[in-house]
């Protein structure tokens, strides 16, 4: 009985790679040449093709290629895998390498939405400028002159543009 080393599955002792995440299972196999035993380390495994959302078409790629591909955002999750020999062009997070590309996504996801100071999660913040209620204000009283219609118009503007921005709610970092 044998365990895979990446996702924990029981593999068979014979297998080369687990059934259910395709990862090779490293172990070192026995050959027989001329009626002694030597020692053989697996091939690297199976060469993969890519085929990616703009239509382009790469490969053939070993394991640790499309790896480190995934881990330089070279692959995404609308792209698309086949083995060598393959007929089935299947999704990337279909594929046994799924949860890589899942990490890694989580991974871009996490540093975008946590605060770079303590950690905490980002949240969305509209602002509006306040010079523009200060300029509504200023207009309203001096409406007398032409000059307070020219400022009234001016922070109506201001003030329908928002700003948009990422804060913290524990350390008010703002970006």
């Amino acid at each position: 009985m044998q365990f895979c080393r990446s996702c924990g599955r029981e593999t068979s002792a014979a297998a080369r790679f687990c059934d259910a995440c395709g990862t090779s299972t490293g172990e070192v196999q026995a050959a027989a040449v001329a009626g002694r035993t030597i020692d053989a380390v697996p091939s690297g495994g199976p060469l993969w093709y890519v085929t990616y959302a703009t239509g382009q078409t790469g490969g053939p790629f070993t394991e640790d290629d499309i790896r480190g591909m995934i881990a330089r955002q070279q692959l995404k999750v609308t792209d698309s895998v086949t083995a060598q020999g393959g007929m089935r062009w299947v999704p990337i997070t279909q594929s046994p390498f799924a949860r890589f590309v899942v990490n890694q996504a989580s991974i871009d996801r996490l540093a975008a939405s946590t605060c770079p100071r303590c950690g905490a999660a980002m949240a969305v913040v509209a602002h509006q400028s306040s010079m523009g209620r200060i300029l509504i204000i200023v207009g309203i009283i001096t409406t007398m002159f032409f000059i307070g219609i020219v400022l009234v118009i001016i922070g109506v503007i201001m003030l329908r543009k928002q700003t948009v921005r990422y804060q913290c709610p524990r350390c008010n970092y703002r970006t």
